[in-house]
């Protein structure tokens, strides 16, 4: 009787720890598939027939520390509240409109930037003409005008060709991705 009593727990205790790896593996592992054109992707499932197969190993996820469980537990207990509806725009925040800058050199380049403009800069190539150009050249001050931001936005996508224009203030793709783009809502 003691004999079987002990190769159950022993048995049990097996089960278990094959369970847990299991669990493990799959948890922690990615296949990697190749398809004959050349395509790779990345699964939670083997690859299917005549895929390349290779398997990926994922460290463990960082334990959570008890701060974060209890500002997840806070924002679950009290989510943020709905933005109101009204008449106002994305820009517009507390009654106030967000405002860019037309930013004009005296050489006669503009451009528009979201942040204040430059006090001065180089000079044009266009502007330059047969003048000096580049280190040697001196700067060329500029004057600032408030615009709101719909407006810069609305100029910067549609004058393509104006004197001035590598100066505009241009945001990355990754930037405008990332959702990091002043011109979004317009």
């Amino acid at each position: 009787m003691h004999d079987r009593r002990t190769r159950c727990r022993a048995h049990a205790c097996t089960l278990l720890l094959w369970l847990c790896a299991a669990t493990a593996a799959h948890a922690d592992s990615v296949y990697r598939c190749r398809s004959p054109r050349g395509e790779i992707a990345y699964q939670d499932r083997a690859c299917g027939a005549g895929e390349q197969q290779s398997e990926v190993a994922l460290a463990p996820p960082p334990p959570t520390s008890a701060a974060t469980h209890e500002r997840v537990q806070a924002v679950r207990e009290h989510p943020p509240a709905a933005p109101r509806k009204g008449r106002r725009t994305r820009g517009d925040r507390a009654g106030r409109t967000d405002m860019s800058w037309q930013c004009r050199a005296a050489d006669g380049a503009v451009f528009y930037r979201h942040d204040a403009c430059p006090k001065s800069i180089a000079p044009s190539q266009a502007a330059a003409g047969g003048g000096r150009r580049g280190k040697g050249a001196p700067a060329v001050s500029v004057s600032a005008t408030p615009l709101p931001r719909a407006e810069a936005c609305r100029r910067l996508a549609r004058e393509r060709g104006r004197s001035g224009r590598e100066h505009d203030e241009v945001v990355s793709t990754y930037e405008r991705n990332a959702g990091r783009d002043p011109c979004r809502a317009y």
